[in-house]
């Protein structure tokens, strides 16, 4: 079943990716049956479900699994043990959504009164507007880019509606705001974003309910200058959670996927946390193209050379085709390749060093160890739960 260009993976992984799509077409279908009833058996499925949490995938191979029945063969024979786990997640997923649907549909009522001008950014676009799917994929926070000079009036509309900078307590009750070194910290280094806004939520379905603020799509350390009014302006109209809103224009989205990607896999902030590498990640850079236009990508070509980030496009692009090589165009991938690739093996980069991975992409990307590779550590103090 060679569903990736990573060559050999072990049987766990194999699967895991190849149910980590879109959509299944039938021929995808016999395939995954005809591989569970071949090495069902030979399969570690405690590797297999802490994978697919850890890649935050579970609630979508959950969906793919029970609605098509690939937990039983042709014949009706069961191929893949407590079935129900899978079932119970996609649902539990629905659940939980809804209810972050609808108290972030009121954070955008809010924000709508208040004549803010601002979009909305990832999770919860993609949920509703790419993956046609409220259940399949997570959420957890609303993420709104506005102007810097209409961050007073975001904060006014936050805490009007019971959200405070900080995080949950120990006990999962109340909202403690963040130290006062964790505070100067972001404010001074990491000045394109803002701690996030917390409101104690459900906690049988979502412990906190967060709101980010973000004034730059590039991170200070990128020395990449960028206009909010310019994203602004570009910016679409949709219904999101029933409320009218704006999302990037689709070029801008696939850029900003591109830029996270890289980001995400190279800095210590987020190797540290487990969250440097996820299969979701890649995923929605999928979903993101197989929606663009030739218009939308010609679109992306200009905003990647006005803002020099190719290094960041092609880094995400190629080992986004190494994970689904029949869903992204390798003549897209190569336009962005550069003269040296050296540093498709480099992390640090971003965090003021270079070192280099002792170990493939295909090597780390399920090992949870890669972190005891890593030779320094995260100066940025604070949460490491978003996103």
């Amino acid at each position: 079943m060679e569903t990736t260009a990573l060559g050999s993976l072990r049987h766990e992984h194999e699967l895991l990716l190849a149910l980590s799509r879109p959509d299944l077409s039938i021929e995808k279908q016999q395939e995954i049956r005809a591989f569970l009833a071949a090495h069902g058996t030979e399969i570690d499925w405690g590797e297999f479900l802490d994978q697919a949490c850890r890649h935050q995938m579970l609630p979508l191979i959950g969906r793919h699994l029970s609605r098509l029945r690939l937990t039983h063969s042709d014949a009706g024979k069961p191929l893949v043990p407590y079935r129900w786990i899978y079932s119970d997640v996609y649902e539990g997923s629905r659940r939980r959504n809804q209810v972050l649907a609808d108290e972030y549909a009121r954070v955008l009522r809010a924000l709508n009164t208040a004549a803010v001008r601002y979009l909305i950014r990832k999770g919860p676009v993609l949920g509703e507007h790419y993956y046609h799917d409220q259940a399949a994929r997570r959420i957890s926070n609303i993420d709104v880019f506005l102007r810097r000079s209409d961050y007073p009036r975001l904060q006014e509309v936050v805490t009007g509606l019971g959200y405070r900078t900080g995080e949950l307590d120990a006990t999962g009750s109340s909202i403690v705001p963040f130290d006062r070194r964790t505070e100067l910290y972001w404010k001074v280094n990491l000045t394109n974003t803002s701690l996030p806004y917390a409101r104690v939520g459900d906690r049988d379905l979502v412990e906190s309910y967060l709101v980010s603020a973000m004034f730059s799509l590039f991170q200070p350390m990128l020395d990449i200058r960028d206009d909010a009014d310019g994203f602004l302006d570009r910016s679409v109209l949709i219904s999101l959670y029933g409320v009218p809103a704006r999302m990037l224009h689709p070029a801008d989205q696939i850029l900003d996927a591109c830029i996270q990607i890289h980001l995400r896999a190279t800095l210590f902030y987020y190797i540290e946390s487990g969250k440097d590498l996820l299969v979701r990640n890649f995923l929605d850079l999928v979903h993101l193209l197989l929606a663009a236009s030739p218009e939308t990508l010609d679109d992306l070509r200009a905003r990647v050379a006005r803002f020099n980030c190719g290094a960041s496009a092609y880094y995400s692009l190629v080992h986004t085709w190494q994970l689904y090589p029949d869903l992204v165009p390798e003549k897209l991938v190569d336009e962005f390749r550069p003269a040296d690739t050296a540093y498709l093996n480099e992390y640090g980069a971003f965090d003021g060093g270079r070192f280099t991975w002792k170990r493939t992409f295909a090597e780390r990307l399920f090992d949870p160890r890669r972190i005891d590779e890593v030779a320094a550590r995260s100066k940025v103090p604070g949460p490491r739960s978003l996103g």
